[in-house]
């Protein structure tokens, strides 16, 4: 297991979806993020929350500061395919509070060793927005490599946007978490 980290991941709980609103109602957290933005109403962020533990194919989990257990953002394991043993990841530090300060990079890594050693994948990608150097900087710690870089792959904010396809395998990762073990 890993050493030192400054996170721990757990289900998402009930009640989790009273913070998570406020992130999905953040307009600087959604100028950095994939997907598009969209509105929902309590009720809706509630039922995600609670669906996101019964999700074929995905992993949904709550990110939380070890030292106050305060619910600090979300990571995603999403498109599992355990044939050719692949998956995309994301992640989102919706208080503010935790940016810049590891606590991206810690998360990821203990959902690339849940991901790697636990669920036994092999190679994990994940798409950043071309502008979002900070996701890019954290993904490049935790082993990831850019493979390219998607054209005009996203419409956001008004215009197309480039998304930064970036990959981790399992021998990428393994040479990373030798600090932390």
């Amino acid at each position: 297991m890993l050493k030192n980290m400054k996170v721990y991941l757990r289900a998402l709980e009930v009640e989790d979806y009273q913070t998570s609103i406020a992130w999905r109602q953040d307009q600087q957290i959604w100028d950095m993020v994939v997907g598009r933005r969209y509105f929902v109403s309590s009720e809706f962020e509630k039922k995600w929350v609670q669906q996101a533990g019964d999700l074929q194919g995905q992993l949904k989990l709550a990110i939380c500061d070890v030292l106050t257990d305060n619910y600090i953002g979300n990571i995603y394991l999403n498109n599992i395919d355990f044939f050719n043993r692949t998956a995309n990841s994301g992640k989102l530090i919706g208080n503010k509070a935790y940016w810049g300060k590891g606590f991206g990079t810690h998360a990821t890594l203990l959902l690339l060793y849940h991901a790697f050693y636990d669920l036994g994948l092999e190679r994990i990608e994940s798409r950043v927005l071309l502008h979002n150097q900070a996701s890019t900087r954290v993904l490049e710690k935790c082993g990831y490599k850019t493979e390219g870089v998607m054209r005009k792959a996203v419409f956001k904010q008004g215009r197309s946007q480039d998304l930064v396809l970036m990959s981790v395998i399992r021998e990428d990762y393994d040479e990373v978490i030798k600090i932390y073990q």
